[in-house]
């Protein structure tokens, strides 16, 4: 056989293949056929779908392409998945409130699940829906329950009193600005920490507390759809993507190391009958639910892999708000509200852990969860069942997304004002704009809702009420904060929003009546302060 002749053959057999994979590109590749009834976003390529198209910052790129085209929902692919994106408030709540039963499920992600939580299991929100699941938010539940938040008080108080006072102290008096970052870090990650292993970190610069904090915020990179090619295009797990399969495989090697040595110490802690009460003490304990090993893991893994993340980077950005131009006004009108609601300021101070009176600063917690949400583009659910929408059937396995960046400030549903930082919206019972439950889509909707909702509230509430009644709060001329709902977000291809660094001024309103609010809850709660 001549020269020719091979190379014919060669020809042949290439053409051939490039004619197989185009097809089965075409027709077999992608997980799901297009749904007629929903508008897909033109272009695509062939094995990556939108997912690159979407560039460095996916939920801008997805609102952007909502508004070009009048879209509040519309379907894109995501290398083999068929996804559908939810932009607008009344999309999202028909998707994931009204149709809750049919969009209950998560989708199984190869980076996430498959690797970061291959040996402690991956967190109860994350996880798809079966009866394991349901069992572990059932007991996650009963923890985050009127009598149970009434438990957690103290810890709030101690907490929120410690940042009031790191603040205070590290700032001179006021006289110094300071990043307030590590302090919300640490303030968050102490609750976590103290309601699931009745453990808590003294100082800001704890290797441990790094460590977990640093851990957790890689761990939530891997929940990222920018950041995680090849959970959307198989062929990246075997070639071209190892790096990042080794970074996900050490950071769990560290998770799982300290997450056994808290739990071991709750152990050691029960056995010598020295345990204070916390979620592990009562899940080494409980017997009604006969929990696994393996749910012990998930609950306690869930509580320490990011939950935290919401409570810190929601009272970040908050502070960072108040310290701008704009926000001097807000404090001044949230200062005259606490003023209002209470005889004396130390009342304001001790009661911000147990009740919500001040409506300025409860609509002020609001709007900060609306305007910066914590992830803006939100884990994706998975349709549970088939249904019916606008005369379609929708399949179930179908990947869908909300992106609460768009969702936030939807201006059919907030206003045109939508664009603006106004507590005032929640104030207004005449408004036009009357926005029902869930009222933001910070922590989600419907039946698979973030469990601790109103536990987060009230942690928020009490952030921002002890530090609007301690300080006034100005940022500073060369390090100020940047507070546009998208550019103040560090990294727009983590999962969650992180506040750009800056610096404030926490000026004492009164250093006498602060000294006092601080010793007496240092008195209260010594017991913890260890």
């Amino acid at each position: 056989m001549d020269f020719t002749a091979l190379l014919s053959q060669a020809t042949v057999v290439v053409t051939l293949g490039c004619i197989a994979a185009t097809i089965y590109l075409r027709y077999f590749y992608v997980d799901f056929g297009r749904i007629g009834c929903i508008p897909e976003i033109p272009g695509g390529s062939s094995l990556a779908g939108h997912l690159y198209m979407l560039g460095g910052d996916h939920a801008s790129t997805a609102e952007r392409w909502a508004i070009v085209n009048s879209w509040p929902i519309y379907q894109v692919r995501l290398g083999y998945r068929r996804a559908i994106i939810l932009n607008s408030f009344d999309a999202a709540r028909e998707w994931i409130v009204t149709k809750q039963t049919s969009t209950i499920d998560r989708p199984w992600l190869y980076t996430f699940h498959g690797v970061v939580s291959k040996t402690s299991a991956a967190t109860i929100g994350t996880n798809p829906w079966d009866e394991r699941t349901k069992k572990q938010r059932r007991v996650v539940g009963s923890y985050t329950t009127a009598p149970a938040m009434r438990r957690l008080e103290p810890m709030l108080d101690l907490e929120t009193s410690q940042m009031i006072c790191g603040l205070f102290e590290d700032g001179k008096h006021g006289n110094e600005a300071i990043s307030p970052h590590i302090y919300q870090k640490r303030l968050a990650l102490n609750i976590i920490l103290m309601f699931s292993y009745a453990r808590r970190f003294s100082a800001i610069d704890d290797p441990l507390l790094l460590s977990i904090l640093s851990d957790a915020n890689t761990i939530s990179s891997f929940r990222s759809t920018n950041s995680n090619a090849q959970d959307y295009i198989p062929y990246f797990r075997y070639f071209g993507e190892g790096k990042r399969t080794a970074e996900a495989t050490e950071v769990r090697g560290r998770r799982d190391r300290w997450l056994a040595e808290l739990l071991e110490k709750a152990r050691e802690s029960m056995s010598l009958g020295k345990a204070k009460k916390c979620v592990a003490q009562g899940l080494l304990s409980d017997e009604e639910e006969a929990l696994t090993k393996q749910d012990i893991r998930t609950i306690l893994g869930g509580l320490m892999s990011g939950g935290f993340e919401t409570i810190f980077a929601t009272a970040i950005i908050g502070i960072g708000l108040l310290a701008s131009p704009a926000g001097q006004a807000i404090q001044r009108s949230a200062f005259a509200d606490i003023n209002n609601s209470y005889k004396i300021p130390q009342e304001a101070f001790e009661h911000a852990v147990s009740e919500e009176k001040s409506a300025y600063v409860a609509a002020f917690v609001r709007e900060v969860l609306r305007f910066y949400p914590p992830l803006h583009l939100l884990p994706p659910r998975q349709t549970y069942q088939e249904f019916d929408y606008n005369g379609s059937k929708i399949p179930k396995g179908v990947l869908v997304y909300m992106n609460a960046q768009a969702i936030n400030h939807d201006t059919t549903k907030y206003g045109p004002d939508a664009d603006q930082f106004r507590p005032e919206r929640w104030l207004k019972k005449d408004s036009d704009y009357e926005v029902p439950p869930p009222y933001h889509f910070s922590y989600g909707a419907g039946a698979r809702m973030c469990t601790a909702v109103n536990f987060s509230n009230r942690i928020l509430y009490a952030i921002f009420l002890r530090l609007i009644l301690s300080f006034e709060i100005v940022g500073s001329e060369d390090s100020p904060p940047e507070t546009h709902y998208i550019n103040y977000n560090r990294n727009t291809t983590a999962a969650s929003a992180i506040p750009k660094d800056f610096r404030a001024k926490f000026v004492p309103r009164d250093v006498g009546i602060l000294e006092e609010c601080l010793r007496k809850s240092s008195e209260t709660h010594v017991e913890f302060a260890g």
